[in-house]
């Protein structure tokens, strides 16, 4: 028995790494599922179309003002190549790569509702990139064995290529498949949301070519008619009162950089008279704002500088300088103000006006991401470009704190804001980032004022 014992030994050692439960760590995954990739895509897409470059456009579009240290040269222009170098890779690391893994995944598993839901979530982040930037990679990106160093696609391709995604992301949401059910931060899953979804970022997209295209305001129109239906298919940012889930206004504002910022005049002087005795003429006002060390709510101009406190974002519950405040991205507000747009250039007065006193009725309705406030109707007599300013200032105030509003000025010029003393006109666009000027030679050299759907300064 002895004598036969190194045989068993050895027979038995033979198989030590042959089993997958020996050379695998069940605790220590290799691949990371769709829903944990989902995830984490969530949480990346949040931070960059409601962190840095929120903030710049809300100090460019002045309803917001840098008032202390680089704030002041951001909020009057001056930008260099690395400022915002992190927006930039974050579309494409991790977030494009992410996206695209759960895209394969998802076809190898047969589930097309995930698949659709990734291809949606893709283009809802990259078509910032591509109105900010221009030109930018896109199809030969998230592509590192083939193409690590992938060219720049024009910008009118890649808005293409998106409406073209987006289109084959509403056939898969109405396929099978469990989709990403809890991982999915937002919808909880819900396919039918994800299509509302699909169908507003396209009349967004149809909108964002209408400065060279007028034909594309009857694409939104009927984009938008499919397009989010209620209040109730808002994507809305789940932020909670826990430190590292808070809204990135308040981590900012509150808790990292308190005065390097502050409260926009123009806005603030459109929401109320700035006088002793101030106005509520729109209850958003306060909504939004709160005093600071004044008798009145109060906002800094371009390049001011700290005089004074200024008002704050309102801290109560609900409200936009809340830790748990529900940021809106994309909403039913939104998609009917799009709609009032379209409709404004392609028909007669009264549906358009009909959209844009919809969408005033819609904030009677407390929603996650406002409180219900009472606005009056648009006057009855508005027609014409007195309509289209009506309709453009409404979404100008609907959409504060979100990058969306600077891409209606620059395709509208309304309102109708001041550039900063002694400069020309709002910037157009972002330089390209330094880490792609460094590292891909495929990157333009040069920074055009303007991008292809924005040909005409606002002046």
């Amino acid at each position: 028995m002895v004598a036969a014992l190194p045989a068993v030994l050895l027979a038995g050692c033979s198989d030590f790494l042959k089993c997958s439960e020996c050379t695998t760590d069940p605790d220590a995954p290799t691949e990371a599922t769709p829903g944990q990739r989902f995830v984490s895509v969530q949480s990346n897409t949040w931070q960059g179309l409601n962190g840095d470059l929120a903030r710049l456009v809300a100090m460019w579009m002045q309803t917001m003002a840098g008032t202390d240290r680089q704030f002041i040269p951001f909020g009057t222009y001056t930008v260099s190549e690395s400022d915002y170098d992190g927006e930039f890779t974050r579309a494409y690391r991790p977030s494009l790569l992410d996206l695209r893994q759960i895209q394969a995944q998802s076809r190898e598993s047969g589930d097309q509702v995930f698949l659709g839901v990734a291809q949606v979530a893709e283009a809802m982040f990259m078509t910032p990139v591509a109105d900010i930037w221009g030109d930018v990679p896109y199809s030969q990106a998230a592509k590192p064995d083939s193409f690590p160093t992938p060219v720049y696609d024009p910008q009118q391709d890649v808005y293409a290529a998106l409406q073209a995604l987006l289109d084959e992301a509403i056939v898969n949401l109405a396929g099978s498949g469990a989709g990403p059910g809890k991982a999915d931060l937002v919808y909880g899953g819900d396919a039918d949301k994800w299509i509302e979804l699909a169908h507003t970022l396209k009349a967004r997209l149809y909108l964002h070519v209408a400065e060279v295209d007028p034909s594309a305001y009857q694409k939104a129109l009927d984009e938008a008619n499919l397009g989010i239906s209620s209040n109730d298919g808002d994507y809305v940012i789940p932020y909670t009162a826990t430190n590292s889930e808070d809204n990135n206004w308040y981590q900012f504002m509150v808790v990292q950089r308190a005065g390097y910022i502050s409260t926009g005049k123009y806005l603030i002087d459109l929401l109320a008279r700035n006088d002793a005795i101030v106005s509520n003429d729109d209850p958003r006002l306060t909504e939004y704002f709160v005093k600071g060390d004044t008798t009145i709510i109060m906002g800094a101009a371009p390049g001011e500088g700290i005089s004074g406190v200024f008002a704050a974002l309102n801290p109560a519950a609900g409200h936009r300088g809340a830790q748990d405040y529900q940021q809106a991205l994309v909403t039913y507000n939104e998609n009917l103000l799009i709609k009032a747009e379209a409709l404004q250039h392609v028909g007669p007065a009264a549906p358009a006006l009909a959209a844009l006193n919809e969408e005033l009725d819609a904030w009677a309705t407390a929603t996650p991401w406002h409180s219900a406030v009472t606005l009056a109707s648009a006057n009855p007599l508005l027609t014409g470009n007195a309509l289209l300013q009506a309709i453009m200032q409404e979404k100008y105030i609907t959409l504060f704190q979100n990058i969306e509003s600077w891409n209606d000025y620059k395709r509208t010029c309304i309102p109708a804001l001041n550039p900063a003393s002694g400069k020309p006109e709002i910037p157009g666009r972002l330089p390209y980032a330094t880490s792609e000027l460094q590292t891909n030679p495929n990157t333009p050299t040069t920074n055009p004022a303007r991008n292809w759907n924005d040909p005409n300064a606002c002046t």
